[in-house]
């Protein structure tokens, strides 16, 4: 292949993380003014939506707005239909009709820069490496957590979230060919956890605040809250998303070490649920692209 042939390929890992995901749009928009020219992409649960899409040629800008339908809370509580919970508690097939108004009937062979998605084998507890087929295909099992949405089930095989054993796909570049690698790992790591934790605090001091100075409204929306927080916190998803993306991120680290730059663009005061907070996350993943322009401007040389 040409591109395996060319001695200073660039190669970009997008790693998962649900909303944190969302940064990898940024990192793009620094990719794409800066012309790197980036010759293969990996990515894993959500990294291999946006490398898809990225893929097919739509510009960082383009893959925002298409984030943006997910602005609003109501919006991403129509992508969940709920099923009896066997393998999952959601079916997932509003979320297929999502990525297909997305990714259309392209596949591997459409793309104009190459895509290698990472799905997880659960039967042969194995990463397997897609890129050939339909890309909703690939992109479908690659999101698609174990436990929250139901499996799919191929040849004696069961695929889950390509994250699970590599969150930030950076071998599978050097294996295709590129010789200098970006990696970005949109995972929270401890530094960024205990930064929640102080903010939430926070926000519960204020509460307390309000409720002993506050308008009788100012009380009851406190109430309210507090209430809610109890009753839905923490749910099925935060125990599964928060338990998977620990493990992850340890993982990520690992990988990320082989790559020639390492991006970590992280919301700290965010969840991986926060789909909406679409500018939030774009913003800090350009801010991490700009603190390591001129490593990555290096790579070109």
């Amino acid at each position: 292949m040409e591109n395996a042939e060319n001695k200073n390929m660039i190669g970009l890992a997008l790693g998962s993380g649900a909303a944190f995901g969302m940064a990898h749009i940024g990192v793009l928009n620094v990719l794409e003014r800066e012309k790197i020219p980036i010759g293969v992409i990996s990515g894993a649960s959500i990294g291999a939506l946006i490398a898809a899409m990225w893929g097919i040629g739509l510009s960082a800008q383009e893959i925002q707005r298409i984030s943006e339908r997910l602005k609003r809370k109501l919006n991403i509580m129509r992508l969940l239909d709920f099923t009896f919970p066997i393998s999952g508690i959601l079916a997932g097939r509003r979320l297929r009709r999502f990525l297909r108004a997305i990714l259309g009937e392209n596949t591997f062979e459409d793309l104009k820069i190459p895509v290698k998605i990472m799905v997880y084998d659960l039967v042969n507890r194995e990463t397997v490496v897609v890129d050939k087929g339909r890309l909703i295909d690939a992109v479908y099992k690659s999101i698609i957590v174990p436990g929250i949405f139901q499996p799919i089930i191929e040849d004696g095989r069961m695929f889950v979230d390509g994250g699970i054993l590599d969150p930030v796909p950076v071998d599978i570049l050097f294996k295709s060919g590129a010789k200098k690698v970006i990696a970005v790992n949109v995972l929270p790591g401890p530094k960024n956890i205990c930064e929640r934790n102080m903010a939430l605090k926070e926000v519960l001091k204020e509460e307390e605040n309000v409720l002993r100075q506050g308008s009788l409204d100012e009380k009851i929306c406190v109430h309210l809250t507090k209430f809610f927080r109890k009753m839905f916190t923490p749910n099925i998803f935060d125990v599964i998303m928060t338990s998977m993306q620990a493990m992850e991120y340890s993982i990520a680290e690992i990988s990320c070490c082989r790559a020639d730059v390492n991006l970590h663009p992280v919301l700290s005061d965010a969840t991986s649920i926060d789909f909406h907070l679409v500018k939030q996350f774009v913003k800090i993943g350009e801010e991490e692209a700009l603190r390591h322009i001129d490593k990555i401007r290096a790579l070109t040389a």
